[in-house]
């Protein structure tokens, strides 16, 4: 599967934003071929990251990631059905709705891996903590094990949770649809922790659990863009 995230700074209110951008995706499931599915995430607000010293002149992992004011997931069976989908007059059509919606920052393809299971409102997408990574490791390969090794085994323990994704990010692109060099764009990851809202996400944080966690975050990732979202599954 491949997952392509369009991250975008809304030019109106961001319900509004959202809205216009699910009546997008199902537009864009009826008409764009090997779309599998959407999800639009609305931005509740961006949150300091709790065990990342950032030494930038911005929060998070790169400016632009500063602005986004909402996202969107395509879901694809792999890199050859989205470079045809989007291709395809229906994802002209797409871009051309978008750019009414907000402006286009910048676009990650993504192989997801599912630690836990989504479950309850996270099936149909829910409260998340949304993060977009740097890495430490000088590999791409290094970050990947250490990832979705002993830090996943680390989230599993955290209580509350209704399910954690793992995005590991195979391409980059700049608004005009331009690939992106890792220099250029250096995010390696989007991580999605789910709860039932954000009192259960504080509940989870605020436990003996969440220590290792830190820890392990501080070792892992060299930049943290934190982002509070509610997602919506469009199918």
């Amino acid at each position: 599967m491949l997952i392509k995230t369009l991250c975008l700074a809304a030019s109106q209110p961001t319900s509004a934003a959202a809205d216009a951008l699910e009546r997008l995706a199902a537009q864009a499931l009826r008409e764009m071929p090997g779309l599998q599915q959407v999800q639009v995430n609305r931005v509740v607000r961006h949150v300091p990251t709790d065990y990342i010293e950032n030494d930038r002149p911005f929060g998070g992992v790169v400016a632009e990631a500063d602005a986004i004011g909402a996202s969107m997931d395509l879901h694809f069976g792999g890199p050859a059905v989205a470079q045809q989908a989007t291709s395809s007059p229906a994802g002209a059509a797409l871009t051309e709705g978008i750019q009414g919606v907000g402006r286009l920052l910048f676009v990650l393809d993504s192989e997801p891996n599912v630690p836990v299971a989504l479950r309850s409102g996270a099936v149909d997408g829910g409260f998340r903590r949304w993060l977009l990574l740097t890495r430490k490791a000088t590999t791409r390969e290094a970050f990947r094990d250490a990832w979705f090794g002993r830090h996943a085994s680390l989230v599993r323990h955290l209580p509350l949770l209704d399910g954690y994704v793992q995005n590991l990010v195979s391409a980059r692109y700049d608004a005009s649809g331009r690939p992106l060099g890792y220099e250029e764009l250096p995010i390696d990851g989007i991580a999605e922790v789910c709860f039932a809202d954000e009192e259960a996400m504080n509940t989870s944080y605020g436990s003996e659990a969440r220590l290792p966690l830190r820890d392990d975050g501080r070792e892992l990732n060299e930049r943290v863009s934190t982002i509070l979202v509610q997602g919506k599954v469009i199918r």
